[in-house]
């Protein structure tokens, strides 16, 4: 079975770092984030219909365009 990155697991680790680098970002910013990261890409509009994980590729993906490793939770 593939790993899945739960959307809520992904905006808490997006909020860690919001702690460290003073940064609000919440389900608002995480859908921003998101859907940019799906235009430059070219995914298309219902990529996450009726889902809300990404799969380990994706996830890379989202990672280095959001500039941090968010597969694994941060080190306190």
């Amino acid at each position: 079975m593939k790993k899945k990155y739960y959307f809520t697991d992904i905006i808490r680790r997006l909020e860690t770092l919001e702690t460290l680098l003073q940064w609000e970002v919440g389900m608002q910013g995480f859908k921003i984030l998101l859907y940019g990261w799906r235009i430059k890409h070219h995914f298309p509009e219902y990529q996450f219909y009726g889902r809300q994980y990404m799969n380990g590729t994706e996830i890379l993906s989202f990672s280095e365009y959001a500039g941090y490793d968010l597969s694994q939770d941060p080190q306190n």
